[in-house]
């Protein structure tokens, strides 16, 4: 996948490391998030045969996970057909089982009410998830590097396409986070990318990442 922006160089997100787009230039890190969150036209993304690709298609925006919330939710229709799709017939059959007792139960508690009521069965699974209220765990939640493990390991297990984008993560995982997060999408192949507004020298932060630079007077630099 190749993202370009404006007059720069072409840049290349890659699947083997995380891809950084840093700058110290406010316009280029304004175009950058509102362009990758699809509110403008000045970021475009290409397959590698150069066909234009939907950024909203291409690139799962998350934007700064410490603004971020309903992790859970966002992802739910895709987590409940992966957990459907892995349940064994004994499993299966066990929560159908249960769930008709529980229709059971309350098609009697009806006839103590003198009123023509009765219940529709239903066995769609992903209803009874929801009912569930299947969530990611308090702790994860509050913890930036989980977060952002939980949302990779959602497109690896989901089957998603689409690369992580993230910005601000500097603010949030040392060194040895982000050297983790590098050996992450290296182990599962999943896209990641980083947007960050900093200086040059933040570079030796981000250890086996693709990293990109723009300064301020909107030249590139590429390592």
């Amino acid at each position: 996948m190749k993202i370009s922006y404006a007059a720069h160089k072409e840049i290349e997100l890659s699947f083997k490391k995380p891809t950084v787009i840093a700058t110290n230039n406010p316009t280029v890190y304004h175009d950058f998030v509102v362009g990758l969150s699809s509110f403008n036209d000045k970021v475009k993304l290409f397959d590698d045969t150069f066909e234009s690709v939907e950024v909203k298609d291409a690139i799962d925006w998350q934007g700064d996970v410490g603004l971020s919330d309903g992790v859970s939710e966002k992802y739910s229709s895709g987590i409940y057909k992966q957990l459907e799709a892995v349940l064994t017939d004994d499993q299966r059959k066990s929560i159908t089982d249960m769930n008709s007792q529980l229709y059971t139960l309350v098609q009697q508690c009806l006839f103590m009410i003198d009123l023509p009521l009765e219940v529709t069965y239903d066995w769609d699974l992903k209803k009874l998830f929801k009912y569930c209220k299947i969530h990611f765990n308090a702790d994860t939640m509050q913890n930036p590097y989980a977060i952002i493990e939980s949302i990779i390991k959602i497109h690896l297990e989901c089957g998603l396409k689409s690369a992580v984008g993230l910005t601000n993560v500097a603010h949030y995982l040392n060194q040895q986070q982000i050297a983790d997060l590098s050996k992450l999408t290296i182990s599962t192949g999943i896209s990641t990318l980083l947007v960050e507004f900093t200086d040059m020298k933040s570079q030796e932060l981000y250890t086996n990442c693709d990293f990109y630079y723009i300064d301020k007077d909107f030249v590139d630099w590429h390592s």
